[in-house]
């Protein structure tokens, strides 16, 4: 087979694969399902030395359960900052990827094929797509993960944080945001065994407007049969980000009206998903200002999401007590957390439009830098006429807030449309399925009329 063939080939099962998906046995669900953020305590203590394959990774601690997670937030971070990651950072990210395209919690032989039996993670998935496309040229790899999270895909339309593993709020937001940085409509990506799409399982999380506690919140996941759901706020945060079809380097909405638990919210993902506002609102107030875990002590990260969503949704006044509370309550948090830690704040903001590098008093960027390989300042992008014009529009006072906005450079950049080819990628041109047959006929087309005229010249020269 040509090497041209075996290109076509290539093309046409990976088109068959993005358009279909591939329906895998579910594997047996994990007995606990781990947490896709960022613990609000400091790591475990174990005695970890520093393998030298591991001289790109940010942080010190031991990156068995959280090594692919906190690099991926790391180099966005990084990137919000407008900050450039070192080569070696970024190939080891690359090294963590596997052959069918997820991402495990960390491969310590990252040479070694990865094992079937590996556990692979959703969550790692995810945030490894969305770090790799923010350095570019990644558009080999992005393509691979994205099918095997569709192959990942719950009957009810969502993810679970690992294959077989129950839908959750936040993993299912999370592929949601995924899905819009590769340039697809996330309702496009469906079950194949149902149909049913991310925002469907999205809605079925949802507390209705009508209930005494938790109206418009999200549970963290289903419900058992004959009892009620439980309102969760970090849930309830990831929901709202992913609901409006957004991620974690967002850019800031121009704030409008306070969010409203509408039932008639219900009828659209979207609303459902600003009705999770409306929870929101009085847990993030200066009375109030943060989020808290199940024990009731302060959650940091959880409340990081919940200004992250809360400003990308147009309710950024009513995140204002919570983006204080922040800057003054977590610097010995992230500390204690490390780069991942460092990366939701510089999140957070970002997103509310703060200086990263005056946070309270603290330089979050110089922080982080300082947990890994020295990363380098990368030249902003200016924006198109249309997107300028698309800012404008997007700030006009008064605005509501489900205004459109113009993304920042760094968010506008995440597109991988915009992603040049990296240096090792077979960029030449592929044909797809339909485009390779209208080639085909065209072909014969011409080998026929060569024929024909070689044949009427023949038939027309004179004889002797």
């Amino acid at each position: 087979m040509t090497t041209a063939a075996r290109r076509v080939a290539a093309a046409l099962a990976a088109s068959a694969l993005l358009c279909g998906g591939l329906a895998l046995s579910p594997g047996a669900a994990e007995a606990a399902t781990p947490s896709p953020h960022v613990s609000h305590t400091a790591p475990a203590a174990h005695a970890y030395k520093r393998r030298p394959a591991d001289a790109g990774l940010y942080g010190a601690t031991n990156p068995a359960a959280d090594g692919v997670t906190r690099q991926s937030l790391a180099m966005l971070g990084l990137y919000a900052a407008n900050m450039r990651p070192a080569g070696s950072a970024i190939r080891w990210l690359q090294a963590q990827q596997c052959a069918d395209g997820s991402f495990t919690p960390y491969r310590a032989q990252a040479a070694a094929p990865c094992a079937p039996t590996a556990a692979r993670d959703t969550t790692a998935t995810a945030l490894g797509m969305q770090a790799l496309a923010s350095v570019g040229g990644q558009g080999p790899r992005l393509v691979a993960a994205l099918n095997w999270l569709r192959t990942q895909q719950n009957a009810d339309g969502g993810w679970g944080s690992a294959p077989g593993a129950p839908t959750n709020a936040s993993s299912t937001s999370l592929v949601i945001g995924t899905i819009a940085m590769m340039g697809s409509r996330p309702s496009s990506v469906r079950s194949p065994f149902t149909g049913n799409q991310g925002y469907d399982a999205l809605v079925g999380l949802a507390l209705p407007c009508s209930v005494s506690h938790g109206a418009g919140a999200f549970a963290a996941a289903l419900a058992a049969p004959g009892q009620w759901p439980v309102a969760d706020a970090r849930s309830t945060a990831d929901a709202l980000l992913g609901g409006i079809g957004k991620r974690y380097v967002a850019a800031p909405v121009q704030p409008g009206p306070a969010p409203v638990c509408d039932p008639a919210g219900a009828a659209s993902p979207e609303g459902v998903a600003r009705n999770g506002a409306a929870y929101l609102a009085p847990l993030l107030t200066p009375a109030g200002a943060h989020l808290t875990t199940a024990s009731g002590a302060a959650d940091p990260s959880a409340t990081a999401d919940a200004v992250v969503a809360m400003c990308a949704a147009g309710y950024g006044r009513k995140a204002t007590g919570a983006l204080h509370w922040l800057e003054a309550n977590t610097a010995a948090w992230a500390k204690r957390t490390g780069p991942a830690a460092y990366a939701q704040l510089i999140f957070a903001a970002h997103t509310a439009g703060v200086d990263p590098a005056d946070f309270g008093g603290v330089d979050l960027v110089k922080k982080l830098e300082a947990t890994g390989p020295p990363a380098a300042p990368r030249p902003v992008p200016k924006p198109t006429g249309s997107a300028a014009a698309s800012a404008g529009a997007g700030a006009t006072p008064g605005a509501g807030p489900t205004a459109s906005p113009s993304p920042t450079p760094s968010e506008a950049a995440m597109n991988p449309a915009a992603v040049t080819p990296a240096a090792d990628a077979d960029d030449s041109p592929v044909l797809s399925g339909a485009v390779w047959w209208v080639a085909i006929a065209l072909i014969v087309l011409i080998a026929a009329g060569v024929v024909v005229v070689n044949r009427r010249s023949a038939h027309g020269r004179p004889r002797g």
